[in-house]
């Protein structure tokens, strides 16, 4: 099994996700649980949503991701990220971020983390790079969107692709609290970057980033926000 999440700017602003298009969206990708794919909105960080789909098997990846591409760009408010994608590599723009993690447990346990930035482009790599680093250090399985150019199914995204994604996936559903916190330590040693709850919009004084960070469980969706800040 694999976990297989794609992160897209769809939306018309700049600093917020439609809430009222992320729940339509995330009805039709329930739709997928009829070809064994559970797939939902994992995150919603400022203008960028990711699609998390727990996959049984590596020949069915690319069925999910143009299923998920198809749903997307059906109620999409803008085309840039969907249109970056193409065939060809040297064609490719900016686009849809990617990442892929094998999955060790049956119910897909996974962390997802997703970053957003308003002028931060230049420092965002470097804080999903020390995050992927992290659950390599640990013996994670780990997917990240930083070095992948090519998405399975639909084509190449170039360079320039920012707003990156992290996924990690653990055996043992009593790893996600260890794992939470360690990349939650982690990302504070960065002055740009601010920790938010799942479906923040950018509420920064640019330049800078902003990060999510949720539990996909088997379809489930928890925001690590609250646990991790310890906020009522």
């Amino acid at each position: 099994m694999y976990i297989v999440s794609i992160g897209v700017d769809i939306f018309d602003n700049d600093v917020k996700a439609n809430l009222n298009l992320v729940r339509e969206i995330d009805r039709e990708l329930r739709e997928l649980r009829k070809i064994n794919i559970i797939s939902r909105v994992s995150n919603i960080t400022g203008d960028d949503i990711v699609i998390t789909s727990l996959v049984p098997n590596k020949e069915k990846i690319e069925e999910n991701n143009k299923r998920v591409f198809k749903i997307l760009y059906n109620h999409a408010e803008s085309f840039d990220d969907l249109n970056g994608v193409s065939q060809a590599k040297e064609k490719a723009g900016e686009g849809i971020s990617y990442a892929v993690a094998k999955a060790y447990s049956k119910y897909g346990d996974a962390i997802v983390v997703a970053f957003d930035t308003y002028g931060g482009e230049g420092i965002v790599n470097e804080m999903a790079s020390f995050v992927k680093e992290i659950g390599e250090k640990f013996g994670y399985s780990v997917g990240s969107s930083v070095e992948t150019r090519y998405i399975d199914g639909l084509g190449y995204v170039g360079e320039e692709t920012d707003d990156p994604i992290v996924v990690i996936t653990v055996k043992k559903l009593e790893e996600i609290k260890r794992l939470a916190y360690l990349i939650y330590g982690a990302l504070l040693s960065f002055e740009n970057l601010r920790f938010v709850r799942n479906g923040s919009e950018i509420n920064i004084v640019p330049p800078g980033v902003i990060c999510t960070m949720t539990a996909f469980l088997n379809g489930n969706i928890i925001d690590l926000y609250q646990g991790l800040k310890n906020v009522d």
